[in-house]
């Protein structure tokens, strides 16, 4: 393993979490927006909120392969060869 695997390794484990926390934010700003709306008597979607949360998990599904081949590789490494 390099020597900065480690630090790029920990570092996509809080990007994703971040991620996570955003991804989370983002559900709840938008059950409060179809709350409100439908109180208003509008029946409204929210486009802009879904594209978004897409990216998002977009975003962490990329960085979760990079979190695997990363840890597969330092795996592989760890493991005597036979």
């Amino acid at each position: 393993m390099q020597t900065h695997e480690p630090e790029q390794l920990e570092r996509l484990y809080v990007n994703i979490n971040r991620l996570v926390e955003l991804a989370a934010d983002l559900d709840d700003i938008q059950q409060e927006l179809k709350e409100i709306s439908l109180e208003g008597g509008k029946r409204r979607a929210f486009y802009s909120l879904t594209v978004t949360q897409k990216q998002v998990d977009g975003m962490v599904n990329t960085i979760q392969r990079q979190i695997n081949e990363m840890e597969v590789g330092a795996d592989e490494i760890a493991q005597p060869a036979t």
